[in-house]
């Protein structure tokens, strides 16, 4: 019998269920996640970006999601200007290539709030299933002067119009791989990782894509 994937809005009173999802995963899959050059011991991983994996209205939405009753992945969408947001998804280590990050990301756009946002995310390059997960659900990548880095959009259309952008998505995702996104804008310097992106024309506001205010000491 196929085990359901129960997905809830969290907020403070699921502090222990996601530091159990951050423990659930490996140093190397937070390190991807996060895009951490170091050490990425699950409970510093927490402890440094709580803040940002339980951030709620006004600043944004956390989804979890569970498996048998387990925490098996958490979606964050964050927005600092209405209009424009940033996504980004975990899934430990033991749920992963299981549909967690689909179901996650489709329940977000489902829920009708952000029709004609446009939605951001940063993932690791050669992180091949975020990669997937992205192009698959409507994302086109978009260049970037940051090295090891791969950035994608997607302006969220209505629900109605859904479907089609990521049937044609999943059609296109082997020609967007043979196109060039991972190539550097034309003329980057690739020295510059602190300028601003091709393509955003306003500055990274950190090395793990999380927005700063919600950075420890904020």
């Amino acid at each position: 019998m196929t085990t359901v994937i129960e997905i809830r809005e969290a907020g403070e009173a699921d502090r222990e269920c996601v530091g159990a999802l951050v423990a659930a995963c490996s140093p190397a899959g937070l390190r991807r996640r996060f895009g951490m050059g170091g050490p990425a011991e699950p409970a510093e991983v927490f402890r440094r970006y709580q803040r940002f994996l339980l951030a709620g209205p006004p600043d944004g939405v956390a989804l979890l999601a569970f498996r048998a009753g387990t925490p098996a992945g958490l979606l964050n969408f964050v927005s600092e200007t209405p209009g424009d947001g940033e996504i980004g998804i975990l899934v430990a280590d033991a749920w992963q290539r299981q549909g967690i990050g689909t179901a996650l990301s489709r329940w977000l756009w489902t829920a009708g709030r952000w029709p004609g946002w446009t939605v951001r995310a940063t993932v690791q390059a050669g992180n091949a299933g975020a990669e997937a997960l992205l192009l698959r659900q409507g994302f086109r990548p978009v260049p970037t002067y940051e090295r090891g880095e791969r950035d994608f959009t997607l302006v969220v259309p209505a629900w109605a119009t859904m479907t089609d952008v990521m049937k044609e998505a999943a059609d296109d995702e082997d020609a967007a791989r043979a196109d060039g996104a991972q190539r550097r804008a034309p003329g980057a310097d690739p020295r510059c990782r602190g300028d601003r992106h091709a393509g955003r024309g306003r500055p990274r506001r950190s090395p793990a894509g999380v927005p700063a205010a919600l950075l420890p000491g904020r």
